[in-house]
């Protein structure tokens, strides 16, 4: 496995160092007791009147030993090298990462993730300036990016030669001081054989174009797939083949295999997507032919690719090249730098129509449809948006220009790429790709809270910023979005102060206007996916911070029940907002059955539970203290084995459905948009979260009491969103 950023810049050479000063007297040691033992054992057989067989072998055994002692003096030199050499390539490889450090601490707008990319935010700057300023950086970030990478791959150099040196003859001969491991070189260059080999041979099959057969399909899928993570066979076989050698590959392949059903079609299906995940990954490479491959892929953008092109009279469908490569962008993570520059150029034309975003799906109408499913190939802005949600740091980046989610988030009005914008806004607000599973949730940067900001202010428009959430099919993922920003939504709403009560670890928890945050609410709830996500998110951060206050009371500067009375204010407030979305949905008879929102209950449901990380899946932050760690240190859920815990319990009776006591008719949340009903439903949930954690931590908070508070502070928290309601949206039952 490669050393990461994290890795080499914690990392202690101290045991290293000590290591070289060790080996570096061996061979002086083993040199002498070589010399001794000829001079005493061996020379003193030798002159001896000794003869006979045994006299023999006893010289033959002294000999051998006298030689090895001589040949671990050589390996212990060598070895010795190799470690100093070691040495010296991780403290310099170590060095450059402090000074690319140093270059980013002393600039204003350079910042570096804890993976160790690089980049611009330029959040603070006035607005006006930021397009030109991300692009002034754009070099430096590059550079800096360019040199990180070098400085890790130096390191991994150094820990592959140590690796050598440890297991098998310093030389790499089969017989050595350590002959069990000799055996590693020699797999190891007979697997470098072996990449080069198939590389070379899938080259040829590729050439083939058109020509393959579905047999051949399967084969270049299976030899793909074996070498998935292969970065010697991933270059060799990309850069082998070419820019246009591969955006031809598949317009042949495509073209010959139209149509395809049944068998056919999922040996197509198989290998596109096989063929986009290799591609992704040798991306990664740096060396020169690989950024050739990248540069001429991108000059390739506008540049027709017909099946036929030795002959320009046969008449051909074809596609330009921006449609061909982003085709093979369905799976995968892409590089970073390769999306941003790739990326620009496919905007570029995408924008070149006026009337914002109104005419930009003429433009890819021509051509065929490259993608083997359901939905269509033509528009490359489906590929390109389905490879940054693979690469949340490259989405973030691109969402970074304002100019260009506007124009994003305006064409998918006319256009199919609702989810595909969906799911790629939802990996660049959160840091996490969506449906991935991840061991920690990064807090959200203020770039992060920056785009989730212009996106909150886009549907909050009056007009048609609603057309957003329907007609443009990002409901979904809107929802999402705001479970995941749910601290930051809470204390937008919240004011001034509740930051004790509402915890977060988010990079700017007020970047979220409070009237653009309350119509995003009221719009995106009118869409049954959002609105399911939406309470999830604020089930799973009322049941958090529940708990959180209950298990350490000195969370908050104050009485752990006024802590408790914000948290259940703020749960009716956003569950009245989406309460009152609802009915007024109803009054203007523009919402689905209640049928539809429990069915999107349970599908909201099931991604959240396929998921290790807090919140709907992407992220919402949900703090929860444990008793090993000192006060007031907060973990991410996740830390703690999430789903084991009273939030974990709330989302469960969420998605089962449970009633409500005393009402056996009606189940929690599912009763539609009856008013009274949700807002006992949200009541009930408090209740049994603070009830769960008191038991679970022991709390001394008397029950009956805590209960009736969580109720007086969610009806009161309920009144003020209908009051927020009226202050900012036009409503049909005002």
């Amino acid at each position: 496995m490669a050393i990461t950023y994290q890795q080499l810049r914690n990392s202690n050479l101290t045991s290293l160092s000590d290591a070289v000063d060790a080996w570096n007297r061996l061979p002086g040691q083993f040199d002498t007791i070589a010399r001794s033992f000829g001079s005493s054992v061996t020379k003193g057989l030798r002159d001896s009147n000794w003869k006979g067989e045994t006299a023999t072998e006893a010289l033959e055994k002294f000999d051998l030993i006298e030689r090895q002692m001589k040949a671990a003096s050589d390996e212990a030199h060598d070895i010795h090298t190799l470690l100093r050499s070691a040495v010296e390539s991780f403290q310099g490889a170590k060095n450059e990462l402090k000074k690319i450090e140093k270059y980013v601490a002393e600039d204003k707008y350079l910042k570096i993730t804890p993976e160790g990319r690089v980049y611009c935010d330029t959040s603070s700057a006035p607005q006006e300036h930021q397009g030109s300023l991300n692009k002034g950086y754009f070099n430096a970030v590059q550079e800096c990016n360019k040199r990180i990478e070098a400085a890790l791959k130096s390191a991994d150099d150094a820990d592959m030669a140590l690796h050598y040196a440890l297991t098998s003859d310093a030389n790499g001969g089969a017989r050595g001081f350590n002959t069990d491991g000799a055996s590693t070189v020699k797999e190891a260059n007979q697997r470098r054989k072996e990449s080069i080999r198939d590389a070379k041979a899938m080259v040829a099959l590729a050439q083939k174009g058109g020509e393959l057969s579905v047999d051949q399909v399967r084969h270049m899928r299976k030899v793909l797939a074996e070498h998935e993570g292969d970065p010697l066979f991933n270059e060799k076989f990309t850069t082998s083949l070419g820019a246009k050698g591969t955006l031809q590959f598949w317009v042949d392949l495509s073209d010959a295999h139209a149509g395809a059903r049944g068998a056919e079609l999922d040996s197509m299906k198989g290998l596109q997507s096989q063929l986009s995940t290799n591609l992704a990954n040798a991306t990664h490479s740096d060396s020169r032919a690989m950024q050739q491959w990248k540069q001429g892929i991108i000059d390739s953008g506008n540049i027709s690719f017909k099946t036929d092109p030795a002959n320009p009279l046969q008449p051909s469908t074809g596609a330009v090249g921006f449609q061909v490569m982003s085709s093979l962008m369905s799976t995968g993570k892409y590089d970073s730098a390769f999306l941003h520059d790739y990326g620009k150029a496919i905007l570029k034309v995408d924008m070149a129509p006026a009337a914002e975003g109104k005419y930009t799906d003429e433009i890819w109408q021509r051509g065929a449809d490259l993608v083997f499913g359901k939905e269509t190939g033509r528009d490359p802005l489906n590929g390109y948006l389905n490879a940054l949600s693979h690469n949340p740091e490259a989405a973030t980046q691109a969402f970074g220009t304002k100019s260009d989610l506007e124009h994003l988030l305006e064409s998918s009005r006319y256009t199919d790429r609702g989810n595909a914008l969906g799911t790629a806004l939802e990996a660049a607000v959160t840091g996490v790709a969506p449906g991935e599973p991840v061991q920690e949730v990064p807090p959200h940067s203020k770039a992060q809270v920056e785009i989730m900001k212009n996106v909150v202010h886009a549907v909050a428009q009056p007009g048609d910023g609603a057309d957003l959430v329907g007609k443009a099919g990002l409901g979904q993922s809107f929802g999402r979005m705001a479970s995941a920003y749910m601290p930051e939504i809470s204390l937008s709403l919240a004011g001034p102060g509740a930051e004790s009560a509402l915890l977060t670890n988010s990079g700017a928890p007020r970047g979220l206007p409070p009237t653009d945050v309350t119509r995003f609410l009221y719009e995106v709830s009118r869409d049954p996916d959002g609105k399911a996500a939406i309470q999830y998110g604020e089930t799973i951060y009322t049941a958090s911070l529940l708990e959180a206050h209950v298990a350490d009371p000195t969370l908050y500067d104050g009485r752990t029940d006024r802590a408790i009375e914000t948290v259940a204010h703020n749960s009716g407030v956003i569950q009245g907002i989406v309460g009152h979305s609802s009915a007024d949905a109803e009054i203007s008879r523009s919402v689905g059955t209640e049928k539809d929102y429990n069915e999107s209950i349970k599908k909201q449901g099931d991604f959240i539970k396929t998921m290790t990380s807090t919140g709907i899946g992407v992220g919402s932050i949900a703090l929860v203290p444990f008793a090993h760690t000192p006060p007031g240190a907060l973990l991410t859920a996740t830390a703690g084995g999430f789903f084991s815990g009273v939030a974990g319990m709330a989302v469960d009776r969420f998605y089962e459905g449970k009633q409500l006591d005393g009402a056996l008719d009606e189940s929690l949340y599912r009763t539609g948009e009856d008013l009274n009903k949700a807002k006992d439903s949200t009541i009930q949930q408090g209740q049994w979260s603070v009830l769960d954690a008191i038991a679970a931590h022991g709390s001394t908070l008397p029950e009956g009491a805590t209960k009736d508070l969580i109720r007086e502070s969610v009806n009161d928290g309920w009144s003020q969103s209908d009051t927020l309601l009226e202050e900012t949206h036009e409503r049909p039952s005002a």
